[in-house]
């Protein structure tokens, strides 16, 4: 599956922390019965998942019981969902691992979230598959968020985590990173670097890469969400993909989102957290 930033208002589905989104892609609230942006307010608790084909169509951590809840892979259906157990032994760069200890597929997630909580990642892959197989990634905030209105310019920094696979053969890449992140409010523009990336799984035999240039994107101040274009160069092979993601915190202090990148036979799905 490819995807550009042309199908991006498709990509993300945005879902109120009490609402849903509907079947035309308009999202739902309580008191709207036909959806709509008009009765949203963009800076409320929000989730926002990858869609597309062979991606999961619900991501959700449920903690109590330590397991990510997966839905839309291989051998779940409408009554029993998937579910990805804890597994410590593959935490790493800051992300909690999870991983299908059962059944007959191998899948591995990776969840972050920031130093208050308040905004989360979830990526999910597997490499048991050609094609690319089936994967999903999700990003959320907790907690209602106001942008700055004054002229400022904000840096942040975190960690990304990236999972890789092949067209051609199994297998999948695990891939650590710094994000680094900016944006100036004056303008509303967003643009961030992944950056020190560093292979510690390597099934695909690929070399891990330049770093990854998210390109200048404009802020949605309605949302408090951006989401654009990605460029890579990956052994001499140029690739491009999308991003997108979500601010949070007091007054905007914390970002997360997720990365596609597509460069020849390779799809490398990511998500990252920061802060200033």
């Amino acid at each position: 599956m490819r995807l550009s930033l042309a199908v991006a208002a498709s990509v993300a589905t945005l879902l109120s922390a009490c609402g849903g989104g509907s079947s035309d892609g308009t999202v739902t609230t309580p008191g709207s019965s036909t959806g709509g942006t008009d009765d949203v307010s963009g800076r409320s608790p929000a989730k926002v998942l990858l869609v597309g084909d062979n991606q999961a169509t619900r991501l959700e951590n449920d903690a109590d019981n330590r397991q990510i809840i997966v839905e839309t892979i291989p051998f779940d259906d409408e009554v029993f969902e998937s579910r990805l157990d804890r597994n410590r032994a593959l935490d790493q760069n800051g992300y909690q691992a999870y991983s299908s200890v059962r059944g007959f597929d191998n899948y591995t997630a990776f969840r972050g979230e920031s130093s208050t909580g308040d905004v989360a990642v979830i990526v999910v892959n597997s490499g048991e598959y050609i094609d690319h197989g089936y994967s999903g990634a999700t990003y959320e905030r907790g907690t209602t968020t106001y942008l700055p209105n004054e002229t400022q310019r904000a840096y942040y920094e975190g960690k990304y985590i990236g999972t890789r696979t092949s067209d051609v053969g199994g297998g999948m890449d695990i891939i650590n990173a710094d994000a680094k992140m900016e944006a100036d409010f004056s303008d509303d523009t967003f643009r961030g670097w992944i950056t020190n990336r560093t292979l510690t799984q390597n099934d695909t035999g690929v070399e891990v890469g330049s770093d990854i240039t998210l390109k200048n994107s404009i802020i949605d101040r309605d949302n408090s969400t951006f989401q654009g274009e990605v460029v890579q160069n990956v052994g001499g092979t140029d690739g491009d993909g999308i991003y997108s993601g979500v601010f949070g915190g007091d007054e905007g202090q914390e970002t997360a989102g997720y990365i596609v990148t597509t460069v020849g036979d390779t799809r490398e799905l990511g998500v990252f957290t920061a802060e200033r």
